[in-house]
């Protein structure tokens, strides 16, 4: 089966740290983009210019870019503030990774205050906080070490490199991994013995394992394409009168979506072929949360209502679900199915978090 996934997502994600994938914390109605346009200040990201300028809002508290920094240099990576006056560390509020660390920062701030309302603290979270940040390092250098060497140049490891590559990692991964440490405390795993909820999960569940998608999507650019940032001004105004004509263009059954597709979406390549994305997994690392959520939360033929991802803004029509193959219940497919049901439990709990707590992005 084809897979057409096109380069909004494979040429990003790419580029993107891999704790953002599928994690974004984009509200699942697009903001008002005229209240954005009244608050936001038209130029990009400048330390220290913009220390105190508002990234993002956690109900009624404004996160500022000062804020996040400090964030980094307690918590990942001390000296975070002192890079951030060299070029080095201004390269890093023009490119992908601010836009992540926004989302990244969002997300953890609003978790801390449901691990708060459970009486849970930093102090309290700081071994599995620890345990995902050494697991996450140990996938990434596992994955390092592999690309190195099929390019003919193998890693050779000692404990002072070791050492220099997590320092790294955690000055470009540690917010994310920090992000996955609070959704293990406040969802740890499923015991992989429970034998009796697994197989309740399973029968509930069953599209899950072995299951795909199909869909269309029709995507409007409403952040910049290098930097990921939300677009301002004129740009924004057109993002949304964009995406206004392309709902009046679209018909109420969803008879001409692949056509407005065509024509209007602005993922060119998947545009080509009426939006198609096919082969969408439940769980799809290749994407963003809310597009897998999104469709497989729909029947077949219905259209979502728009919906953001740390991309831009999407609707999307399911057209179908194909059973690949067939998973038989047994002991080799528990850790799966423990494993699978923590990613659910912990996915619907960051999506719950962001809309109680009023997760808003203004970068």
């Amino acid at each position: 089966m084809r897979n057409r996934l096109g380069p909004t997502f494979l040429a990003l994600l790419l580029g993107t740290p891999l704790a953002a994938q599928g994690s974004e914390p984009e509200p699942q109605q697009p903001p008002d983009p005229a209240a954005a346009e009244r608050t936001d200040p038209p130029q990009k990201l400048a330390w220290p210019r913009d220390a105190e300028r508002a990234i993002a809002r956690v109900g009624t508290e404004e996160l500022t870019l000062g804020r996040l920094i400090d964030h980094l240099d307690d918590r990942h990576f001390p000296g975070m503030r002192r890079l951030m006056e060299t070029d080095a560390g201004r390269g890093y509020l023009e490119s992908p990774i601010a836009a992540a660390w926004v989302r990244q920062y969002a997300d953890v701030i609003a978790l801390e205050r449901e691990a708060a309302s459970r009486g849970i603290d930093y102090e309290d979270a700081r071994e599995a906080l620890g345990a995902a940040l050494k697991a996450a390092f140990e996938d990434w250098l596992h994955r390092y070490s592999e690309a190195r060497e099929r390019r003919g140049r193998p890693l050779e490891l000692d404990q002072a490199r070791v050492d220099l590559l997590l320092t790294q990692f955690q000055r470009d991964e540690g917010l994310g991994t920090e992000l996955k440490g609070w959704l293990d405390v406040l969802v740890p795993p499923v015991d992989p013995e429970a034998v009796g909820l697994l197989r309740q999960f399973y029968t509930d569940h069953p599209q899950y394992f072995g299951g795909v998608v199909s869909a269309a999507q029709i995507f409007v650019r409403h952040r910049d394409p290098e930097t990921l940032e939300l677009y301002r001004g004129e740009a924004r105004r057109a993002a949304y009168e964009r995406l206004a004509e392309i709902r009046a263009r679209l018909a109420s059954d969803g008879s001409n979506f692949e056509e407005v597709a065509r024509a209007f979406s602005e993922d060119r390549r998947t545009a080509a072929e009426g939006g198609l994305l096919s082969g969408i997994r439940r769980f799809d690392d290749r994407l963003p949360a809310a597009l897998c959520r999104t469709v497989w939360s729909l029947r077949d033929g219905e259209i979502s209502e728009p919906f953001e991802s740390p991309y831009g803004i999407h609707i999307v029509k399911r057209l179908g679900y194909q059973h690949l193959y067939y998973v038989i219940f047994n002991e080799k497919i528990q850790a799966e199915i423990a494993a699978t049901m923590q990613r659910k439990a912990q996915e619907d709990l960051l999506f719950d978090v962001r809309e109680r707590y009023g997760v808003t992005l203004l970068y």
